[in-house]
């Protein structure tokens, strides 16, 4: 059995901890490639300046301001080529990590990983998430390993707006809705492992979603909150055998990203969605996720995903069931397009009436 882990191979993670990150960096690294979005700069530059001046350190700095593209990292490859730099520093959510991680890999550099917001867990994860410029999902580029350090400080995590850690929590609880098919009468440890440190950070993200939703959480509650969906959900989508596990939530997020460009939501938002016509389809109990969204106060536009016409729904039904029917038939045993639009139009009308209706802002 052919099984591949990966993992970062230094883990930092404390308040206050980016004023350190020259700790963590080789003493050969002199020149550095920082990959940053406009927010992400603004929240951490007066600290990130000083330490590397205090060691003499010389940085570039370019700006991830649109999706993850194979040309963007081709861009900032050719930087680190044509001034000879000695690492990359990726500083931002998950599209700054993600083309980061990639520079490094096509450059053989030096990476550290700082996730600004707990959006989702691509710090922590090797391969990168890559997009065409009209944000359509592209694929993945997989990168030969993980970041040398993933920096972790839960003061700049903490004080990012509320939207990026309620996506976070709500795309690292659908993990466990992803992997939780493949256990069925299976007694692979492997798959065991990977479902339940899934469902590890999804117990604890469920015992607190009310209280955080109500600004009631301890500094204490809130760094293990970001350890469950950056590090607990990275460990379970970091090893695998040679396959992944993603049951409908994400492929169906891919290709709706396909169909609609979604500028103004997030990943976990989307998943919110996909994860809820997942649980539909397998007539599974969704009044424990509602119940979850509710304590969150989720809400978005639901216009915002672009399914508000029977033409893209049904083109979005028909791509699903044509590309992942194989997938999934082992449980959902009758797949069609007629179902999966039903589950869609369910979906829409349950998030609308039991969640968004029930105080969302």
């Amino acid at each position: 059995m052919k099984i591949i882990s990966g993992f970062p191979k230094k883990i930092v993670e404390y308040a206050h901890a980016l004023e350190h990150l020259a700790d963590h960096l080789p003493n050969d690294v002199k020149r550095v490639l920082l990959v940053t979005g406009e927010n992400s700069w603004q929240a951490t530059k007066e600290i990130i300046q000083p330490a590397l001046s205090r060691e003499e350190r010389i940085f570039e700095r370019v700006v991830v301001a649109t999706y993850p593209t194979q040309k963007l990292i081709d861009a900032f490859s050719s930087v680190v080529r044509e001034q000879q730099l000695d690492a990359v520093i990726g500083v931002g959510g998950g599209r700054v990590c993600d083309v980061a991680k990639a520079v490094a890999n096509e450059t053989s550099s030096f990476l550290m990983a700082i996730p600004t917001i707990a959006a989702t867990n691509a710090a922590f994860r090797k391969n990168s998430i890559l997009y065409e410029e009209n944000g359509a999902y592209a694929g993945g580029n997989q990168n030969a390993s993980t970041a040398d350090v993933l920096l972790i400080d839960t003061a700049i995590i903490g004080a990012a707006p509320r939207r990026y850690l309620i996506a976070g929590m709500i795309d690292s609880v659908s993990r466990s809705v992803d992997t939780r098919p493949y256990t069925i009468d299976s007694d692979n440890f492997v798959l065991a492992f990977i479902h339940q440190n899934a469902q590890l950070a999804t117990d604890y993200l469920l015992k607190i979603s009310e209280r955080y939703a109500e600004g009631e959480l301890s500094e204490a509650e809130l760094a293990q909150a970001v350890d469950a969906i950056i590090n607990v959900v990275g460990v379970a989508g970091a090893k695998s055998k040679g396959r992944m596990y993603r049951g409908v939530t994400h492929p169906l997020h891919n290709e709706l990203t396909k169909l609609v460009h979604h500028p103004d939501i997030l990943h976990g938002e989307i998943i919110a969605f996909t994860t809820l016509v997942q649980l539909l389809l397998e007539g599974s109990d969704y009044e424990w996720y509602l119940r979850f969204l509710r304590n969150l106060k989720f809400h978005f536009d639901i216009d915002t995903l672009g399914l508000a016409d029977e033409e893209t729904i049904q083109i979005l039904a028909h791509h699903f069931v044509a590309h992942f029917t194989e997938e999934v038939a082992f449980f959902i045993t009758d797949l069609s397009e007629e179902r999966v639009v039903a589950a869609i139009k369910e979906a829409k009308q349950i998030l609308v009436t039991e969640v968004f209706s029930d105080g969302g802002n």
